[in-house]
């Protein structure tokens, strides 16, 4: 069960997964979050049992939705699954769940890190759930040391989008050429883009800077003014959504390095692991679960989400990539090594395999 609508990464993990669990051999069945057509969505109706609606108002809305919780709900527990896993903590997956019989081993996978141990969510999901999977190692080491009793939290990965064969950065000499950085993502408030603004207008070498954002969102009429008012509107573009596939794979390795500036509310997002395989360097902020794939990785830049910390990093990066001191196959090699699906999909057949074990 999980989220369809849109290219963030808990959709992409949604879909990755579903293509793991088939191409593995497990016979499968879905519950869509969305609120689009039938025709519309991923995956095929052979496997759809159930589709609940995502952004309701209104009475009759809310009463659309929890008739379509209900229904998804009695074909979930009349398919009586082995496992239940839900892409995403929610109130709607914690309602499924009353469905299903004592004999289902159901999971519910967490992408946000460092969460209060008070939150309604997670306290309602630990109830209902047999297992909560956090996103990466780190995560599942802050609940050892939060909760009292972490029995039933382990960590699984979440699946990014599979690289495209054949595309690959490539390694010049950028010593007197333009640097290209790239953000990929959401504008919105917890990615920290008016710090990364704000350091770029401090850097004292700009001449041959260009920031390139790919991605929509409620902040980009006030990164736009930002931008004007630090006058550093001639070195940043606003390039809108980015394309999908091989178009998009191309254009990643195109640039020299991305850049990702978070404050709050991250797991590993999955566009780092896109840009690892991809061989492209980045910088990143140490937030959330980020740090888990900068670990004994030469050819990533972590730092603190503060400007200062910031400037700093943008500084060491430029100089690195005009040194060509980042090495675009050992940055894929290491992709393969630590998050490639292989290497992902074993843990995820360690968990089905034996459930119980995995969240004992």
């Amino acid at each position: 069960m999980g989220h369809t609508d849109g290219l963030g990464g808990a959709q992409t993990a949604y879909r990755e997964l579903f293509d793991f669990i088939k191409q593995a051999g497990y016979e499968i069945k879905i519950i869509n979050i969305t609120d689009r057509k039938k025709e519309e969505q991923p995956f095929g109706g052979s496997h759809l049992i159930g589709q609940i609606e995502h952004k309701v108002s209104g009475a009759l809305q809310k009463i659309k939705k929890y008739s379509s919780l209900i229904t998804a709900g009695i074909s979930a527990k009349i398919y009586n699954p082995d496992i239940f896993v839900s892409i995403g903590l929610s109130n709607s997956s914690n309602f499924i769940t009353t469905f299903l019989p004592s004999s289902c081993f159901k999971i519910a996978q967490d992408f946000i890190a460092n969460r209060s141990k008070d939150e309604d969510i997670w306290n309602s999901s630990r109830k209902n759930f047999n297992g909560i999977a956090v996103q990466a190692p780190s995560m599942l080491e802050y609940w050892k040391a939060t909760l009292s009793n972490p029995c039933g939290v382990n960590w699984l990965p979440c699946f990014p989008q599979p690289p495209v064969d054949g595309v690959l950065r490539s390694k010049q000499d950028k010593s007197r050429e333009q640097i290209r950085m790239a953000y990929f993502g959401r504008l919105a408030g917890n990615k920290g883009l008016p710090l990364l603004f704000k350091s770029l207008a401090e850097l004292t070498d700009q001449d041959n800077l260009m920031l390139d954002l790919w991605g929509e969102g409620d902040e980009e009429n006030n990164l736009k003014q930002l931008a004007k008012e630090l006058n550093i509107q001639d070195k940043i573009n606003f390039n809108g959504g980015y394309p999908a596939s091989r178009e998009g794979a191309e254009l990643m390795a195109s640039y020299d390095c991305l850049v990702l500036t978070s404050t709050e509310m991250e797991g590993l997002p999955l566009i780092l692991l896109e840009s690892m395989a991809y061989g492209l360097p980045f910088m990143a902020t140490n937030i959330g679960a980020i740090r888990d794939c900068c670990k004994n990785n030469p050819d990533t830049i972590l730092v603190q989400p503060t400007q200062d910390n910031i400037t700093i990093g943008l500084s060491v990066l430029i100089h690195n990539v005009k040194n060509n001191q980042f090495d675009p196959l050992r940055l894929r090699q290491y992709y393969e090594q630590n998050f490639s699906t292989a290497v992902m999909a074993a843990r995820w057949k360690e968990c089905f395999d034996n459930p119980k074990l995995f969240f004992s």
